[in-house]
């Protein structure tokens, strides 16, 4: 299956080469005829966005009374757009790969939205991001600028992006620009039984703008973010509202959907399996379910948000990839006794091999693991057989695949059955099992700043009792329980994504046993 046909929380658009929309690097102007022609009239500084933005605001107050919250009439989905993540192909053609929601939240551009709308995920980057305005309440949105994003946070699920050119490349007259926008609200302001308002585009349905309505029904607290990390609502929130506007009764943008759910395991209604994640080959349920645009029932508020709007107002550029404060305190195990080790200064162990697909060898006193082909893995073993350890080699890319993965075994029983840890070339780590020849994520692949192979690093991996743990450079990446093997062999490992073919050189195998 197409590795491009990856899914969100967001509006997927499945990209077929023989009928799908197709964009060269300088055809930007075909992209109207997926997401309609570019209204003139809405074009930056023309008089019909100023309507739009002075029609949207109705101030209401009682002369003899302290001035209130102004009430926004009509509901204000002009400031509501569509964003529209876009990657190259292989013919280096521009396709949509997904899309979410925003809301602007300044005349200029700024845009308030999901972090996982604007970034690239483990399986395609994103190259450009639309953005599509809602000229009329019964039409689709109208594709018209690319942004650029300015502040990400991962674990918050949120994101500000700059409007930066328009369809044709052109940098934007920012004083001129005048886009209707929402103001931002204060969500601890808001009690038990507020009426919400929720706009985006869920792509269910219909193409156009939708609109839910419902009521707070609780806050989720969540450790470093108080009691009101989330808020849950009775409003129905489509996948592809993720980004866009939850108002309160006044028309104040007071949370951001987010495929975050309220933090609970059943966050998504509608998980399907749709992409082979274990690289076996087979789209089956052995892969991890990805989420296709379901129900989610929970807002990140808005004052979580306030930091990155300061800083995106500043002009900061920042990605914020980890949470230090979410990131297990623990560190490995003391080291014990030195239980075996292999410099490759001469073969010995189970480690060399060649096959169709890649070899295993010694050079210049290193192991050398290559992988020749796509999708695939490549490991060796040392031939012993070890029960708890703590596992350390040294690894560089001696030939770069681009999004390639390299690693550890640990607890190896055969060929069908081990533990991977791994790091990946694109800053992304993973602990897997494999048993009778199908791969399990233990924790699915994701990214983190501390993962950078551009240079020689130092893996190290704990496999004591239950416990399974990795560590690149010193740093603790992940650690999770598994109870499926209890002793084995220990291995090294290197496999392919979409690029090939990758040479990962290993050096200083050490194994100890754990110490107090």
């Amino acid at each position: 299956m197409n590795r491009r046909q990856w899914i969100t929380c967001g509006v997927i658009a499945v990209v077929l080469i023989c009928g799908g929309l197709v964009v060269g690097l300088g055809g930007l102007a075909a992209i109207g005829a997926w997401f309609g022609e570019v209204t003139p009239s809405l074009v930056a500084g023309q008089p019909t966005i100023t309507s739009l933005l002075t029609n949207t605001v109705a101030v209401i107050s009682d002369p003899g009374q302290p001035t209130q919250k102004p009430l926004l009439r009509p509901i204000p989905f002009e400031a509501v757009v569509q964003i529209i993540s876009f990657y190259y192909d292989e013919s280096n053609r521009l396709v949509p790969g997904w899309t979410g929601s925003g809301s602007i939240i300044s005349q200029d551009g700024l845009i308030l939205t999901n972090s996982h709308v604007v970034l690239p995920d483990r399986y395609f980057p994103v190259d450009a991001l639309g953005v599509a305005f809602t000229t009329a309440e019964d039409q689709p949105p109208e594709i018209m600028y690319f942004a650029e994003v300015l502040q990400a946070d991962e674990p918050l699920d949120i994101a500000v992006i700059q409007i930066t050119t328009d369809l044709d490349n052109n940098p934007i007259d920012y004083d001129t620009l005048n886009l209707p926008y929402v103001p931002l609200g204060d969500a601890d302001d808001l009690r038990l039984g507020d009426q919400i308002t929720v706009l985006g585009y869920p792509g269910i349905g219909g193409e156009t703008i939708t609109l839910t309505r419902g009521e707070v029904s609780g806050f989720t607290s969540e450790p470093g973010r108080g009691a009101r990390a989330f808020i849950k609502t009775s409003a129905t929130i489509a996948g592809g509202n993720s980004g866009g506007l939850a108002a309160d009764a006044q028309g104040y943008l007071v949370g951001i959907p987010t495929q975050l759910g309220y933090g609970g395991d059943d966050q998504f209604v509608d998980c399907r399996v749709l992409v082979d994640t274990n690289r076996d080959g087979r789209v089956d349920d052995r892969d991890s379910c990805v989420p296709t645009g379901g129900f989610i029932n929970a807002l990140r508020p808005v004052n979580l948000a306030l930091p990155l709007i300061e800083a995106a107002r500043q002009g900061l550029v920042a990605v914020h990839h980890g949470d230090p404060a979410a990131k297990p305190e623990e560190e490995l195990p003391g080291e014990g006794d030195i239980i075996f080790s292999d410099d490759f200064s001469t073969q010995q162990g189970d480690w060399a091999g060649t096959g169709s697909e890649g070899n295993v060898g010694y050079n210049s006193g290193e192991l050398e693991i290559e992988v020749l082909s796509p999708e695939y893995i490549v490991w060796g073993y040392a031939g012993e057989s070890f029960t708890d350890v703590l596992i350390e080699v040294d690894a560089r890319v001696v030939q770069s695949a681009g999004d390639g993965d390299f690693g550890v075994l640990c607890r190896v029983q055969d060929d069908e059955n081990f533990y991977g840890l791994e790091v990946s070339e694109d800053g992304y780590f993973s602990i897997w099992k494999r048993i009778n020849g199908e791969l399990f994520d233990l924790v699915e692949w994701q990214p983190s700043a501390l993962v950078d192979t551009s240079a020689p690093v130092t893996l190290s991996a704990a496999c004591v009792g239950n416990s399974l743990s990795l560590m690149m450079n010193g740093e603790l990446l992940a650690e999770v329980q598994d109870g499926e093997f209890a002793s084995g062999d220990a291995g090294l490992i290197a496999g392919t994504w979409d690029g090939a073919p990758i040479v990962v050189a290993f050096d200083n195998f050490v194994v100890r046993q754990p110490g107090d």
